[in-house]
């Protein structure tokens, strides 16, 4: 072959693959610039940081509501400390107490849960009736008489720690009628009203 027709068919071979790199240019994908690997990983790594800071913000924020029911829990213990080592009494009389709800919002179900962490008692053992205006008459059946001095002792923290209980469902509680035995089967008149302000 004649150098120059050889020359001329390898510079047209030349120009054909220049044509095809530059008709498919995925032949050759391009790749990313070491820069910018670099700029996406510092992204990924502010927002790992940010993940966290935010994380650890919410556990700090959390704690003082922590403190808070255990310092409701401390009250609920010392409540009725003379209920320790006393085992349910299947037979003894009925106690019968009356409440009043300043707030109008708690309700016979969340008052009878109120009532078992205040006394720290079973719920099966307590049961609670609506009268009007937010007055409520709750019955505590085999139990005994330390229910009438949890309740009735001008000293016994109940009303603090039976209020620290209602305070979740927005309510602030009043005895309205003090503890009393319930001798028969039906319901004695109610006494006279003597309401207990809550300590302050």
């Amino acid at each position: 072959m004649h150098p120059t027709h050889a020359h001329a068919h390898a510079h047209a071979r030349h120009e054909h693959q220049h044509s095809v790199h530059l008709n498919f240019p995925e032949a050759s994908p391009p790749t990313l610039p070491t820069a910018r690997r670099r700029g996406i990983a510092c992204t990924l790594s502010l927002i790992a940081t940010l993940l966290a800071l935010l994380f650890l913000s919410l556990i700090a924020l959390e704690v003082p509501f922590i403190k808070f029911e255990n310092r409701l829990l401390e009250q609920r213990m010392r409540a009725a400390p003379f209920r320790k080592d006393r085992l349910p009494m299947l037979n003894a009389p009925p106690v019968t107490v009356g409440f009043w709800d300043e707030r109008k919002t708690i309700t016979a179900l969340q008052l009878v849960v109120c009532l078992s962490l205040a006394l720290d008692v079973d719920e099966a053992h307590l049961a609670v009736a609506r009268e009007e205006a937010h007055f409520y008459r709750a019955t505590i059946e085999n139990e005994g008489d330390w229910v009438l001095d949890a309740i009735n002792d001008e000293n016994s923290m109940f009303l603090q720690a039976l209020n620290a209980q209602a305070a979740r469902f927005g309510a602030q509680l009043v005895i309205s009628h003090m503890a009393r035995k319930l001798d028969g089967q039906s319901t004695p008149p109610s006494p006279p009203s003597r309401t207990l302000t809550p300590p302050v």
